[in-house]
């Protein structure tokens, strides 16, 4: 064997150093790759197409509008009406007194918090969840725990004292007040402890009403929170409060698909009818119904040149929840006998709701992938049937660690707004 020349050397050299590089570029984008910042995964829609008999159930309040800061208002003044005590509570944080008319300026904390939590206290399945009931019980402790804080925490600068704080304290000087504990519980704290401290709170902290003998009354707040929400959104019907996302027009005035609304409690449907009207105009007509005729209904709509906006309404007396509503509708697609192909969208703000509806739509059986989504195939013969649930990604009712739940679930969704848009519009014609 003879020994290598200058030039087999240099061949070597060169083939070593190719392959070096190789390896590190290789290295390079691995190491970038698992540094990368993780994207959430969202199935391409880009091959589904959407026929006529084909229906949409969106829930309003999470899928189409944003009413998470409107909703926080009319909770908060609840809260106040409920238990007039606390109206002094607010001018002891050095907060004006708040009316109709008055500027949220000063409640721009609580807002903000209550909006943090919105997740868990306007979204669920009954119709008390959906109407904020559990908003005006926070707003009770949330109003309390800052009391007690004596004004350490007003004024605080950074991401979240700032934020989650008041900027002033008008009557309370640190120290002045024994507290209990060092400081308010973090957003983080309540969204996890929730279920725990909303049942102390409800159990604290009673509606009192005067009796005939002069004595004062203690009873369970609910029924009151609940009359007063009511009162307050049947007088909200006349503001012109923008609720509705970009996207909603577009989708709500194509007369080419059958969209069928989800309303949380009847009380918000003369806020909701009066906010659509602001949007559409009377280009689409809109028509309501509950759940025992919502069928006849989209059959109707169907039959129709141009399709209505239908809007369906749980029963409030018999706290009939959003899952029940779904199902109706789901349940009277499945027993039509005829050879028609229906594929039911369910986009729903709550992920309680959604969870609830596996139960009727398969039970332990997986749903299939198709064209990247979870189907669940209700029927197949002689019809065919299916529904796909989506939890929206855009929702600021819709917690972080709700969105990862739902990706982990083989019957849920998760879709984002520009995937949401494109389903909506792929209808053939």
């Amino acid at each position: 064997m003879r020994a290598p020349s200058q030039k087999d050397w240099e061949t070597i050299f060169s083939a070593a150093a190719l392959l070096f590089a190789s390896m590190s570029a290789t290295s390079s984008a691995f190491v970038s790759k698992n540094n990368a910042t993780p994207q959430r995964h969202m199935p391409t829609l880009f091959q589904t197409s959407t026929s006529d008999l084909d229906l949409f159930i969106h829930s309003i309040d999470g899928t189409l509008a944003s009413m998470t800061e409107f909703k926080s208002k009319i909770a908060i003044r609840a809260a106040l009406r409920v238990w007039p005590s606390m109206n002094s509570v607010v001018e002891e944080l050095g907060m004006e007194p708040l009316d109709n008319n008055a500027s949220t300026d000063d409640y721009s904390w609580l807002i903000q918090k209550l909006g943090a939590l919105s997740s868990i206290t306007q979204q669920g399945d009954s119709p008390d969840e959906m109407l904020g009931c559990d908003e005006v019980l926070l707003v009770r402790m949330l109003l309390e725990e800052q009391l007690l804080d004596a004004g350490r925490s007003s004024g605080r600068g950074g991401k979240y004292g700032g934020k989650f704080h008041p900027s002033k304290s008008a009557s309370i000087d640190v120290g002045e007040k024994p507290t209990v504990g060092s400081r308010p519980l973090t957003v983080g704290e309540i969204f996890a402890n929730w279920s725990e401290l909303r049942y102390v709170t409800h159990n604290k902290y009673p509606f009192l009403k005067q009796s005939q003998d002069g004595k004062q009354k203690m009873s369970d707040p609910l029924p009151e929170i609940r009359r007063v929400l009511c009162e307050l959104y049947s007088l909200a019907k006349t503001e012109t409060t923008q609720i509705w996302f970009p996207f909603a027009s577009d989708i709500l005035g194509n007369k080419n698909i059958n969209n069928v609304l989800l309303i949380g409690n009847e009380a918000i449907l003369d806020f909701v009818l009066s906010s659509l009207e602001q949007l559409l105009g009377d280009t689409v007509q809109v028509s309501v119904t509950d759940s025992t005729r919502a069928w006849e209904k989209i059959k109707q709509q169907q039959d129709e040149v141009g399709h209505s906006l239908l809007i369906v309404v749980p029963d409030t007396a018999t706290e009939e929840p959003q899952s029940d509503l779904i199902q109706s509708i789901v349940g009277s697609a499945a027993s039509e006998h005829d050879s028609a192909n229906r594929n039911i969208y369910v986009t729903h703000g709550s992920l309680e709701t959604l969870k609830k509806c596996k139960a009727f739509l398969g039970g332990d059986d997986p749903p299939i992938l198709s064209n990247g989504l979870r189907k669940c195939i209700i029927t197949n013969d002689p019809s065919k049937t299916s529904a796909t649930l989506f939890l929206p990604s855009w929702s600021q009712n819709v917690h972080p660690t709700q969105l990862n739940e739902a990706e982990m679930d083989p019957w849920l969704n998760v879709i984002s707004e520009e995937l949401f848009e494109e389903l909506t519009s792929a209808v053939i014609i």
